[in-house]
C-alpha cells in the first residue's frame, strides 16, 4: 500500500481504557471506534484491533488483525492464513501487570487475605506465611514468566523455570529445564506459577500426577485456564495436598456459579483481569505503530503469528 495512505483501523469496543486515546495519537490511521458488537459487524476496515473474534469479522477487506492479548487461541489461525490475513499478538505488552497480579494472588493466599475478606465483621487473626527464602517454579518462561521470575528474585526467592526451549536461556531463573522435566522443578518448589499459553502441548500440563509431585505448595495460574486440570486441583485441595490456589484464569471460564472452588477457603479467584491496567495503551501503541509500518511495507512485523 502507498505510504501516504491513511489506514482505517477498527478498535473493538471491548478494550482496556486508554487504548483508544493511545492509538489515536499514531499518525497515518483513521481510528474507528464502534459502540457495540453490531456496529463492529457493520464496519469495514482492513485492520481490526481486538481481543474477541467472531466469524463475521473475516471480511473481504480485512488484511490484518492486531490482537490486544498475548494469547491467540481464540482466533481461527488456519482461516486467517488461507485468507491472507496477518495476525499479530500483544505478547509482552501486559507482562508487567500480569506479573504483579501473580504476586497479588500469591500474597492473598500466603498472608491470609483471601480468608480474612470472607470473614466480614470477624476479627480473627491468622498466622500467615512468608515467601522470602522459598523456591518458585515458573512454568512458562516467556515474556510474562520472565517478569514474574525477576520479581521473585527481588523478593528473595530462588527461581526455577520450565521453558519449551531452555537452551541458551539468559534471565532471572537460576535453573531452567524443558517440559519433560516439569516434575523435577515441581518437586523442589514451594510455589508454582503457571504462565502458559493455550496449545495442545500445554493443555492439562498441571494434572493430578503433577500436583502429587508438587505436594503442599501454593499454585498460581495467570496464563490460560486450560493448562491446569480443574478437577485435579479441587481433588488435591480436598485431600489437603495444596496449601492454596490463586486463579486469574479457569477451565471452564468462567466457572459455573455453584462450582466449589468459588467458596473454598484456600482459593482466591479473579475474573481474568491480570492484564488490565491503565498503562496498557501506553505500552500497546508502540507495538501497533511498529506493525503499522510493517503493514505499510516500511518494516518488519512484531509478534507475528500468521
Amino acid at each position: 500500500m502507498a505510504e501516504s495512505s491513511t489506514v482505517r483501523v477498527l478498535l473493538h469496543p471491548l478494550h482496556v481504557p486508554g487504548t483508544a486515546e493511545a492509538l489515536a495519537r499514531i499518525d497515518g490511521i483513521e481510528l474507528l471506534t464502534p459502540a457495540d458488537e453490531e456496529a463492529v459487524r457493520q464496519t469495514s476496515a482492513p485492520v481490526i484491533v481486538t481481543y474477541r473474534w467472531e466469524p463475521e469479522y473475516l471480511t473481504d477487506t480485512l488484511r490484518w488483525v492486531q490482537a490486544t492479548s498475548a494469547g491467540v487461541d481464540q482466533f481461527p489461525l488456519e482461516e486467517l492464513a488461507a485468507a491472507g490475513v496477518v495476525l499479530t499478538s500483544a505478547r509482552g505488552v501486559n507482562a508487567p501487570a500480569v506479573a504483579e497480579h501473580a504476586f497479588a494472588l500469591l500474597l492473598a493466599l500466603t498472608r491470609g487475605v483471601g480468608v480474612s475478606v470472607r470473614r466480614v465483621g470477624e476479627w480473627r487473626p491468622l498466622l500467615g506465611d512468608e515467601i522470602g527464602g522459598k523456591t518458585m517454579a515458573v512454568v512458562g518462561l516467556g515474556a510474562i514468566g520472565e517478569e514474574i521470575a525477576r520479581r521473585a528474585v527481588a523478593w528473595g526467592m530462588s527461581v526455577l523455570g520450565v521453558k519449551r526451549r531452555p537452551d541458551g536461556y539468559e534471565g532471572a531463573a537460576e535453573r531452567v529445564v524443558g517440559p519433560d522435566r516439569l516434575d523435577e522443578v515441581l518437586a523442589e518448589a514451594d510455589v508454582a506459577v503457571v504462565a502458559l499459553p493455550d496449545t495442545p502441548e500445554t493443555r492439562r500440563l498441571i494434572d493430578a500426577p503433577a500436583l502429587r509431585v508438587f505436594g503442599r505448595g501454593w499454585l498460581i495460574n495467570v496464563g490460560r485456564g486450560s493448562a491446569v486440570d480443574t478437577d485435579a486441583v479441587l481433588a488435591a485441595l480436598e485431600r489437603d495436598e495444596l496449601a492454596g490456589v490463586g486463579l486469574d484464569v479457569t477451565d471452564p471460564e468462567p466457572l459455573p456459579p455453584d462450582h466449589p472452588l468459588w467458596s473454598h477457603p484456600r482459593v482466591v479467584i479473579t475474573p481474568h483481569i491480570a492484564g488490565l491496567t491503565p498503562r496498557f495503551g501506553v505500552r500497546f501503541a508502540p507495538l501497533f505503530a511498529a506493525n503499522l509500518d510493517a503493514f505499510c511495507g516500511r518494516g518488519r512485523w512484531v509478534n507475528r503469528v500468521v
